[in-house]
């Protein structure tokens, strides 16, 4: 495996830290030594401890490069949403596409992957991923229920509840996309992703019509999910 390179402008602990990202996602914790991080960084054993105590505290700090990565894909999409026009069936295929893209990432599935193999195995690792804050997807899901409220003007009705259906649409687009990538080698390519996220969205915004002589569908009491409003 080729050494990492380092710019002019980037410092040793970004050379150490990008190494401990690939190695980490890569090996795991227990399969990851310190040694090997500074062979990948090109840097000396002496040099990673002068940044980071252990590898614990290293490990720590690639669990908050993740949050912060995902954190900066979710504040582009909440950009996008401001400047996109059209439908709102169009704008929410759209905003949906950014979001499993942001989701689904190889990155991130990579991360999603450490976080579940490590998550239950000793008290340190943990406390280490109690410390790190998880990017707040609330501004995204009032972004899906705000298009949610829209398609529902354009067509005529009023959405019940749109933040738990926003929270329930979120769930099914993106989680479904990576559940297959977390366990498999299952390649996810943009038109394969866009195709998926379109069928469920149209699919579930016609679920939202109402129906003459159809009983309106209706939310039960306490159906909830972890990353939104509960939906009772």
């Amino acid at each position: 495996m080729p050494r990492a390179k380092r710019s002019g402008g980037r410092s040793k602990r970004d050379a150490v830290l990008d190494a401990a990202v690939e190695l980490l996602l890569l090996n795991g914790y227990d399969g990851t030594s310190m040694d090997a991080v500074a062979a990948r960084a090109g840097v000396s054993k002496t040099t990673v401890y002068a940044h980071f105590s252990d590898k614990l505290e290293l490990f720590k700090a690639v669990l908050q490069h993740g949050s912060m990565e995902l954190g900066e894909r979710l504040r582009e999409l909440r950009q996008r949403d401001a400047s996109v026009e059209g439908s709102a069936e169009d704008r929410l295929v759209g905003a949906l596409v950014a979001a499993t893209k942001a989701g689904t990432g190889v990155q991130a599935i990579a991360y999603f992957r450490v976080m579940i193999a490590e998550h239950n195995r000793r008290r340190e690792i943990q406390a280490a991923f109690n410390t790190i804050p998880m990017p707040d997807v609330s501004d995204i899901i009032s972004i899906i229920a705000q298009l949610l409220v829209d398609y529902g003007s354009e067509h005529g009705f009023d959405v019940d509840r749109p933040e738990a259906h926003a929270s329930m649409l979120l769930r099914m687009t993106v989680s479904g996309i990576e559940f297959d990538a977390l366990i498999s080698d299952f390649d996810v390519s943009d038109e394969l992703l866009e195709a998926h996220v379109e069928y469920i969205v149209r699919v579930f915004l016609r679920g939202l019509r109402p129906i003459a002589g159809e009983r309106d569908l209706v939310l039960k009491p306490g159906y909830d999910y972890p990353w939104g409003p509960a939906l009772g």
